[in-house]
């Protein structure tokens, strides 16, 4: 089956947050994930999700 994937978007809020220690536990092959000082963001990998 060839068609697009889905979007999904899901926020979270912590009191105490480590953006790297956060971004180890989500990074898979399948994912780009970036870090910034106050957050963490995750998205498909469009050469793996094509």
């Amino acid at each position: 089956m060839d068609r697009p994937a889905l979007s999904e978007h899901f926020h979270f809020e912590f009191r105490d947050f480590d953006p790297e220690s956060i971004a180890l536990r989500i990074r898979r092959p399948d994912l780009t994930v970036i870090t910034g000082a106050d957050h963490v963001a995750a998205a498909l990998n469009p050469q793996v999700w094509h």
